[in-house]
């Protein structure tokens, strides 16, 4: 067969209506992408051409997360397998052959859809499709052969009950060659218990036969119908996801307590310690440590950094920087070389640079921070004046004392420091020490005129324990 030939179809119509989910079937997400995604990955390493996608002319959803990247074709009213390939007839002109997969196989690798392929086009067979032995196949048709081995016909799980317990079953995979594939279906009859026209039925119907491909990986043949099988998804994912960084160096202390998403990149010899959770498009570099308990979501950490148990958004971290447990670190912030944050302590929108820290219970919102800043406990950038976010600027080698309120816009100039339980409303020229408290009053003898009846706070705490 001419290189170039085959194009891909990916049948994502169905209504998914035992998912009980407002959302489009293909569109939940395993490993943190659509299940979709994974498919239109699987096969772009295959064919080179756009896929077309079979979707319901309802799906708004769909139809917009897949944009341009495919040909998007409509079944109209779902009858099967069989009449949504067949809604994609105008698009196939022109090409010689078909693969045809469903969008809800998330674990479908492309070295399978390669051997599909390959066994197809080295044959003269009229299609060829992916089968697997599995344990319990209740939810896919099972393959049935002849005499000689080759493909004799699938019987649908909706139409046979008390099946043996192992048995070979259809992923649902096929390579078809065109134009026999209408042929083929046009002699399928809607003989079954849904009324529907089963694609499965076609294969045993083409001119040459049929040739049948073992998946090396059952669970690539997983079709998710229901929130269960999304969690049987996720965790074959995760595995496959983790057993990769492995491989490439990374420390898992404990895989099953730890959830990875696919696109997460990780360097060599990072530490990744119990429930610790990365998402998104993650990149963390070498010799990292990370948890136990973090959370990082679509972030970018350089090499040597350490992360306790903290929640990190869309941020960066250059190299060396450590964070400690119970901090919050938004989108939009950048932490520079060799910087810290201790504990409970939140970022956002902010710029913390080289070497500055931020030890504890304070709040770094909308502002600049330069190098060599020391923020003492309990300080606040006041970045809310009630109408817009203002900026503030600490500028390097400032000390911040405790309890320190730094109300937006405002500029603490280079070197300077601040009182603590100051407010600070004006900006602190470089070097200068800034003020802001009014002074101490002593009222004796206050508590026994107001408050006659106090007892010691030890007796009230002994009576608690009693």
């Amino acid at each position: 067969m001419a290189e170039g030939t085959v194009r891909a179809v990916i049948l994502a119509a169905g209504r998914g209506k035992r998912m009980v989910s407002r959302r489009s079937k293909v569109l939940h997400p395993v490993g943190g992408l659509p299940m979709i995604e994974h498919l239109m990955r699987a096969v772009s390493a295959v064919v080179d051409e756009q896929p077309v996608v079979v979707v319901s002319p309802d799906d708004l959803e769909l139809q917009r997360y897949l944009g341009g990247r495919a040909e998007l074709v409509f079944q109209e009213t779902p009858r099967g397998t069989g009449d949504a390939l067949l809604s994609a007839r105008t698009a196939l002109a022109g090409s010689a052959a078909a693969l045809v997969l469903a969008g809800d196989m998330p674990l479908l690798s492309s070295p399978s859809l390669i051997r599909v392929r390959d066994v197809f086009e080295h044959s003269l067979a009229g299609a060829a499709l992916l089968v697997a032995r599995v344990a319990d196949g209740s939810s896919f048709g099972r393959v049935v052969r002849d005499g000689r081995g080759r493909l004799a016909r699938i019987v649908e799980a909706a139409d046979e009950a008390g099946r043996p317990d192992e048995y070979e079953v259809n992923c649902g995979v096929y390579v078809f060659r065109l134009p026999q594939m209408w042929a083929a279906l046009e002699s399928v009859p809607p003989d079954n218990n849904q009324g529907e026209l089963y694609l499965s039925w076609a294969p045993e119907r083409m001119a040459g036969g049929a040739e049948l491909v073992l998946a090396t990986d059952a669970l690539e043949c997983l079709q998710v119908n229901d929130r269960s099988q999304l969690a049987v998804a996720e965790a074959a994912m995760r595995e496959r996801t983790l057993k990769k960084l492995m491989l490439s160096g990374v420390t898992v202390i404990d895989p099953i307590s730890t959830w990875v998403d696919c696109d997460v990149e990780v360097g060599q010899d990072t530490v990744i310690h119990p429930g610790t959770v990365i998402r998104g498009r993650t990149v963390i570099g070498a010799d990292c440590e990370l948890g136990p308990f973090a959370e990082l979501d679509s972030c970018q950490v350089g090499a040597g950094s350490k992360i306790g148990r903290s929640s990190l958004r869309a941020c960066k971290l250059e190299q060396g920087v450590q964070v400690g447990p119970f901090n919050r670190v938004r989108a939009g912030s950048v932490l520079g070389p060799r910087s810290h944050l201790g504990t409970f302590t939140e970022v956002v929108r902010s710029h913390i640079g080289a070497g500055s820290q931020v030890p504890h219970l304070s709040y770094v919102g909308d502002a600049e921070l330069g190098e060599d800043v020391n923020v003492g406990a309990g300080t606040i950038t006041a970045n809310w004046d009630g109408q817009t976010k203002q900026r503030t600027v600490i500028e390097d080698g400032v000390r911040l004392g405790s309890d320190t309120i730094l109300v937006a816009p405002i500029l603490v100039g280079r070197g300077a420091y601040t009182a603590a339980g100051s407010v600070l409303t004006s900006n602190v020229p470089e070097g200068a020490l800034a003020v802001s408290r009014s002074a101490q009053k002593n009222l004796e003898g206050w508590v026994a005129r107001r408050r006659p009846n106090s007892r010691p706070v030890a007796e009230v705490a002994a009576e608690e324990e009693l």
